[in-house]
């Protein structure tokens, strides 16, 4: 079992992991996540000598739930989170809209970034205007997330059938679950598209920090264009690896996603 911490950041009562000595390494999940989704990936990174925090985002797991979902706020949260822990620098690997976050943050938060791991989500900007009609469709769930009510009752209806639809495991489907049939839990995810699907639109500024990036070529909601569209948007160095699997690649390919991620933070300690 991992070590549960809890910690008030600005305003919203934090839970994260907290395990293992050496360079930090801050997890970020995506929608519907928590920080679990991480758990298969931490044992050999801390074996590897990193320490892992991994919080449960803005309304996720057992963090409280927000009035704001907006990636700046989370973004400010992070790095009052790693200051509380006495951490000025971390290596970050973002899922999801946790890949999101990680987009803004090595943007806006460069000095604290020593680098940046994105799975699934290549740059926001490279995904709007390098992704193509291909990704316009497989995105187009979108539309519905960010209908207020309307998307709470088609994912909640049939005692929440469309996990089961969505669900690479049945582990993920059980995490997944008895999250999101407590009240509020199910639209503070769904809110993370509301709240940023405009920032995400407008784009955000290019990175210079180094960056890998990693997809599975069978991803039901993103194309491998809009990652590798992601060279154009970074300063530094870009690595890019595409895999054989889905979209919840912590989950599906632990083992697989460390043996690529683990030689890239040791080249940047």
């Amino acid at each position: 079992m991992f070590h549960v911490k809890q910690l008030m950041i600005n305003g919203i009562q934090y839970e994260f992991v907290d395990e293992g000595r050496g360079k930090p390494v801050l997890l970020l999940h995506g929608f519907p996540d928590s920080k679990k989704l991480w758990y298969q990936m931490m044992p050999q990174l801390i074996q590897n000598g990193y320490r892992v925090i991994a919080p449960d985002l803005r309304g996720y797991g057992n963090t409280a739930l927000s009035d704001s979902y907006r990636i700046e706020d989370s973004a400010a949260d992070m790095f009052t989170l790693l200051a509380q822990l006495d951490i000025a620098r971390a290596h970050v690997i973002g899922h999801d809209w946790g890949a999101c976050l990680g987009w803004y943050m090595a943007a806006n938060y460069e000095p604290q970034v020593i680098s940046f791991t994105a799975l699934s989500v290549g740059h926001p900007s490279g995904y709007f205007r390098s992704g193509g009609l291909k990704q316009m469709m497989k995105g187009s769930y979108i539309g519905l997330f960010i209908l207020p009510g309307v998307a709470e009752q088609v994912l909640a209806a049939g005692d929440y059938q469309a996990l089961t639809l969505i669900a690479e495991n049945d582990r993920m489907h059980q995490h997944w679950y008895m999250d999101l049939i407590r009240p509020g839990r199910l639209s503070s995810g769904l809110n993370w598209y509301r709240h940023n699907i405009k920032t995400i639109i407008a784009g955000i500024d290019a990175v210079n920090v180094p960056v890998m990036g990693i997809i599975g070529n069978q991803d039901p909601a993103l194309t491998t264009d809009q990652m590798k569209a992601s060279a154009k948007y970074i300063y530094a160095s870009f690595h890019y690896h595409e895999i054989e699997g889905g979209h919840w690649l912590p989950e599906t390919h632990a083992n697989e996603l460390n043996r690529l991620i683990l030689p890239f933070l040791s080249n940047y300690m």
